[in-house]
This record gives C-alpha cells, structure tokens and sequence, in this order.
C-alpha cells in the first residue's frame, strides 16, 4: 500500500494493496461484503442499512477513502467527519482485509494522521463486541476513555480518542 502521505497522488493501476478515493460505487460493494460485526454495529448504533449508513459517511466525511486489494477491489472504507476541532474518525471492512493485512498494518499509522489533518482529536465510539476494532484501535495509540451504553440498540459501546 502506498504511504499515507501519498493517498492523493495515485495516477496509475497497481496491482498492489491502495487507497484511493471513495464513490457511492464502492459504498455499494462494501455494503453487501462487510465483516458480520462491522454490520452489527451500524444497526447497533444507527438502526440503518448498512449501504444508507455507508453513504452518510461518504458524504459527511472530509476525504473518505477505500482501501483496495491488489485486484483494486475494495476491502474497507474509512474516514473523517469534521466537528470542530473534533474529527469522527470511522472505518468498516470486509474479511477481505484480513488478506492484506500486513500492508493495512504497516501503513495505518500514516494513514490515521493524514486523516487527522488540522483536528486536534479523533474520537469516536466502538461496539465493545467488535474485539479486532477494538484491538486495532489500541495498537495504533487510541485510549479507551469510557465504556458507556451507546447507539439505537443502547448497547456497550467503548468511546476513544488520539490526541
């Protein structure tokens, strides 16, 4: 996968692991191949569909983006709703990304902080029962500050930040 801070500048097809910028295309695919815990938790938080739940975050997010395997399909989305001073961060995936996931490793933490651009916080809520979230959030550097009932099905939710 190419280095975080080179996500806006790819101009080629590479048969490699990529990001790129999200379409409602690829909210579409990503909708219908999720993780069964990332589908349990847009219903946990938001009651919706996951595609209609997909396209509020393509929409809301600064730069929403996907993640590609090298066959260019897309394997997760993710991005950054703006508040402020306060960035949503958010991600969902699909099993798929688990077939990358060195590259995905390897390239998160620049990744996170191009999204991170001017907000001085990322924070947002993880369903308690999505462990491999949970873990990844930990390992790239987020404290879990509060485990608090969370969402539509008022259901234990872990709230997070990075400063």
């Amino acid at each position: 996968m190419q280095s975080g801070k080179d996500i806006m500048f790819l101009k080629h097809p590479t048969h490699k692991p990529h990001l790129r910028l999200a379409s409602e295309n690829d909210c579409i695919y990503l909708s219908e191949n999720l993780r069964e815990e990332d589908k349990q938790e847009i219903k946990a938080v938001t009651g919706l569909p996951p595609l209609l739940s997909l396209l509020s975050g393509l929409k809301m997010s600064t730069v929403p983006l996907v993640i590609c395997n090298g066959d260019c399909k897309p394997v997760a989305m993710l991005g950054v709703v703006p508040n402020g001073l306060i960035g949503f961060i958010w991600m969902v995936g699909t099993d798929d990304l688990k077939k990358i996931s060195l590259s995905f490793l390897r390239n998160s933490k620049d990744v996170c902080d191009v999204l991170k651009g001017k907000h001085q916080i990322l924070h947002n809520y993880v369903d308690k029962r999505n462990k491999l979230h949970v873990n990844w959030l930990k390992w790239m550097g987020f404290t879990i500050i509060n485990e608090i009932n969370y969402g539509i099905e008022n259901r234990k939710f872990y709230e997070f930040v990075k400063i």
